[in-house]
């Protein structure tokens, strides 16, 4: 809006004017502009302050905030920053927390008077932007390094994306509207989790060719690798495909998995796996993807819904082919499709039929043992018994394809030629109670299990040692205890045919024997027996044997028994009378001693 010339001369005059004569000059643009004088001072100070340039302050471009400081700072607000780039805690807190924790200072001592004064939040972030730690601009990506390639199928890129649109219904394919599909309605997602629509992108490095493939489920293994067999084997209306050096892709569970790092090394590819985070590395199958979203899942808004996999992947690959055919890529200046076609017959390795690139996407050999004719693997039991030459204990390699499915598993066996053979084993079924379906029925019927080559190995060594045809005849020359060979081997006879030379005796001298002298033992004669005198028993001692032997007896010891003993015994109680006498005390009878007992 252009500014009154009347109020820009007034504005001038103001300035140039001396005190006392402001009010004079703005009373009367007052009333030129026929407003009140508040109002001409309101416009006068617009017009006034882009004349009158604003003084530079003394202390302009000084920072009180060091950098340690900022550092403090900008670590606090970096720590409470999510992973999706934003919620960092507010500047004002941040600052308020270092204070309080004694991080930081942030401020200016007046030097005459010692007050301390805080720098306000504004200082902080002027600061935090001159030493280059502001959030805005911590978060900011490193610059990528540039990639090239030298030739078409040098390079691919893969890449899996789940269609943020449409997911798969038993009528068709559906599109996922935001009023339910959203963050705070996951049971929505978890209701459609197997018919979700998965794309798989291929591209060119050094074209920007790409090969798109629709799957169902999940990111897996199997998805990945039939969208490689897809693009790797010639399509009709397809430039792109062949075997390519390098194949760079993102650190999923998929990706590292058993069977795709086989599959990549049979081919002779190098699988370069990205760090995790960096999805810029591989940023032409992410803008790929985009491309997809915009040009061609939007598009399916306008048509009847598809009704199958195979439909949704016819419409997605002429699309594709038609998209590469005709778009110039602004890196190269020509279409995908002519760029792709600049590569050379030396350059160009075509790829195996799709059965055999199916047969090379195997997980990594584990050795199992053969029991009873099956095999343990993954928790699972399979049936070995249709495959020749095992035996029961032997070691086998067995290894998953996951384009075989959890029906069977193959067996790594090394022909007669030297070639390798897999050889599948089928899985075996159970009933509720674990058995093996199938299973003879006990009390019901009998079924032999199948000849292993050991027993058949078995039986004819059995013939061969009985000299028989028969197993039946073999089993009653056993029974009979028939020798070996009906007798007719002499186990010796290698031994004495042997042509032994005999040997001349050798001189010695005798040898010297320290002998002991023998005797003969003197005639046993009977030992006198000699029976041992024992002193009498003072009265005392005889008091303590006499008491324990009278109580026994059913007696009470006294002092009036005590006085007895002393009188009857008065030199003391002989040793071989003392049983004899505590009986006497205890019934008061007195006992004839024979032989020294009682």
């Amino acid at each position: 809006m252009p500014v009154d010339s009347r109020i820009e001369a007034a504005a001038a005059e103001l300035l140039a004017s001396p005190h006392g004569r402001k009010g004079a000059i703005v009373a009367a643009l007052a009333a030129q502009l026929g407003v009140s004088v508040p109002t001409a001072y309101r416009r006068l100070n617009q017009v006034v302050a882009s004349l009158r340039p604003r003084k530079r302050r003394s202390d302009a471009g000084q920072l009180t905030v060091t950098r340690d400081e900022a550092l403090h700072i900008a670590a606090l607000t970096e720590e409470t920053r999510r992973l999706t780039g934003t919620g960092t805690l507010p500047l004002e807190e941040v600052v308020g927390m270092a204070r309080a924790n004694g991080l930081i200072n942030a401020g200016r001592v007046d030097t005459s008077t010692g007050e301390f004064t805080p720098v306000g939040v504004s200082a902080v972030r002027r600061a935090l932007r001159q030493y280059h730690v502001h959030p805005s601009q911590l978060n900011a990506p490193t610059p990528a390094a540039a990639l090239s390639s030298p030739h078409p199928n040098w390079c691919w890129q893969i890449d899996a994306s789940v269609s943020r649109q449409f997911y798969l219904a038993d009528d068709g394919a559906h599109v996922m509207p935001k009023a339910e599909f959203y963050r705070g309605k996951p049971q929505n997602f978890e209701r459609i989790t197997d018919r979700r629509l998965w794309r798989y992108v291929v591209t060119d490095h050094a074209s920007g060719h790409f090969d798109l493939f629709y799957v169902q489920g999940a990111e897996s293994a199997i998805n990945l690798l039939a969208s490689l067999i897809h693009a790797m084997t010639q399509q009709p209306g397809r430039a792109m495909h062949g075997v390519p050096h390098i194949l760079m892709t993102d650190p999923g569970s998929a990706m590292t998995a058993a069977a795709t790092r086989n599959f990549c090394a049979a081919l002779g590819i190098r699988l370069q796996i990205n760090e995790v985070g960096n999805a810029r590395a591989k940023g032409q199958v992410e803008n790929t993807h985009f491309i997809v979203e915009r040009h061609f899942e939007a598009g399916l808004k306008l048509r009847a819904p598809v009704t199958s996999l195979e439909q949704i992947n016819t419409l997605a690959q002429q699309w594709a082919y038609a998209y590469c055919a005709t778009r110039v890529h602004s890196r190269t200046g020509v279409t995908r499709r002519d760029g792709w076609l600049r590569i050379t017959p030396d350059q160009l390795k075509e790829a195996p039929p799709v059965e055999v690139l199916r047969t090379l996407a195997n997980s990594e050999p584990k050795a199992c043992t053969v029991r009873d004719c099956r095999i343990k693997f993954r928790g699972r039991r399979w049936d070995v018994s249709g495959i020749d030459g095992l035996i029961n204990g032997q070691k086998v390699d067995v290894i998953r394809n996951p384009f075989d499915g959890d029906a069977s598993v193959r067996i790594v066996r090394t022909g007669d030629d030297g070639q390798v053979v897999h050889m599948l084993a089928p899985r075996i079924e159970t009933d509720s109670f674990g058995f093996v379906a199938g299973a003879a029925q006990i009390g019901t019927e009998f079924k032999a299990p199948r000849e292993t080559p050991a027993d058949a190995a078995r039986k004819e060594i059995e013939r061969l040692a009985m000299d028989v045809r028969t197993d039946a005849e073999a089993l009653a020359a056993r029974k009979s205890k028939r020798l070996a060979y009906g007798g007719k081997l002499d186990p010796h006879k290698h031994l004495l045919q042997s042509g032994v030379t005999p040997h001349l005796p050798r001189a010695g001298k005798p040898a010297t024997v320290d002998a002991p002298a023998t005797q003969a033992a003197p005639a046993y004669v009977e030992p006198v027996a000699i029976r041992p005198e024992f002193p009498p028993l003072n009265h005392v001692d005889a008091a303590r044997s006499l008491k324990p032997l009278v109580e026994r007896a059913g007696g009470t010891w006294s002092a009036e028994l005590y006085q007895r003993t002393v009188q009857r015994w008065p030199d003391g109680l002989p040793l071989e009378q003392v049983e004899a006498w505590a009986a006497e005390l205890a019934t008061g009878t007195r006992l004839r001693v024979v032989g020294g007992a009682a």
